[in-house]
């Protein structure tokens, strides 16, 4: 008889070597069969557990991890500032001696330098063109890439769109999977996609584009084609229906998100608001919104992903 212990251990080694966007439970189930020669359909909810837990845990270490670096480049910043402050006062009249050579130089190079030339910059500071899609999301038709990027995750951070398992990877809104046609993107693939948006200043193709703009949204806006996409939609990240009253827990008026944004989202409110039990922070002290969804008092927070599963429906 295989121990629960074996099951875990096994399962959370194949997890962490697996696509979490198309892995699903029965693809799990059926790789512990493999492994141990055994039925484990009467085990589904088991493994559902299990899998929950592990998706959890992934959250929390990124969490730990991304707060450890933040710490170390603080550190960093701040020697580096102290290492700055004391040669400043050494190279500062060597400085002002070079200062004063160069500016006549500088100031008849300068008369020669228009207002457009400087507008338009060079390299990755060079002002570019942006698709139309590009330009309903950021709100602007012209800025330099490398702005772009920037606003890019300015977007991404304020919509909490980052997957709580894995930082790299973005979960994508509405607005963000009309410009990527995709569910999800790592931040690598999303600088290379960001490249067909970014176009020069004097582009035929921004303009073919702009032409193709309303048949594409006729596309998009199918919404038999939709309910196509969404039926072939699978794996750990893939939205899941909510309950009316996890809904209401939210407050955002979603009713369909992944397992994982849900469970991070639910750790969120619970140290917003305090509820982990000094004395033992593995336990959680329901305030009246917990006690409304989850009808209990008091819970371990290894069981939140248990009491969530009842929220999550079958489409």
């Amino acid at each position: 008889m295989v121990l629960d212990s074996e099951l875990i251990a096994r399962l959370w080694e194949f997890l962490g070597e697996s696509d979490l966007n198309t892995t699903t439970t029965a693809i799990v189930r059926r790789r512990l069969e493999e492994d141990f020669g055994i039925d484990l359909t009467d085990r589904k909810k088991f493994i559902r557990e299990q899998v929950d837990l592990y998706l959890q845990n992934q959250f929390e270490n990124a969490e730990e991890q991304q707060q450890q670096q933040q710490n170390e480049d603080d550190q960093t910043a701040k020697i580096k500032s102290e290492e700055t402050d004391g040669s400043d006062s050494d190279d500062e009249e060597e400085e002002h001696e070079r200062a004063k050579n160069k500016k006549a130089t500088s100031k008849k190079r300068s008369k020669g330098v228009n207002s457009e030339g400087k507008r338009r910059g060079g390299g990755f500071n060079k002002v570019s063109r942006l698709s139309p899609q590009l330009r309903e999301l950021l709100g602007v038709p012209e800025m330099a890439r490398t702005e772009v990027v920037k606003q890019m995750w300015v977007y991404i951070r304020e919509k909490n769109l980052q997957d709580p398992v894995n930082k790299k990877n973005i979960i994508c809104d509405e607005p963000l999977h009309a410009l990527f046609g995709v569910e999800s993107i790592d931040m690598f693939q999303m600088n290379k996609a960001l490249s067909k948006h970014i176009l020069p200043l004097d582009s035929d193709e921004v303009k073919s584009m702009e032409r193709e703009k309303p048949r594409k949204h006729e596309r998009e806006e199918d919404p038999d084609e939709a309910k196509g996409k969404e039926k072939r939609q699978k794996g750990f990240l893939a939205p899941l229906q909510l309950s009316d009253a996890l809904v209401k827990f939210l407050g955002t008026g979603e009713n369909e998100l992944t397992r994982a944004v849900v469970i991070k989202r639910m750790w969120d409110y619970i140290k917003e608001n305090n509820l982990q039990d000094p004395a033992d922070k593995r336990k959680v002290i329901c305030d009246e919104k917990l006690k409304e969804l989850f009808e209990v008092e008091t819970f371990h927070g290894f069981t939140v992903t248990k009491l969530l599963a009842a929220h999550f429906l079958k489409s």
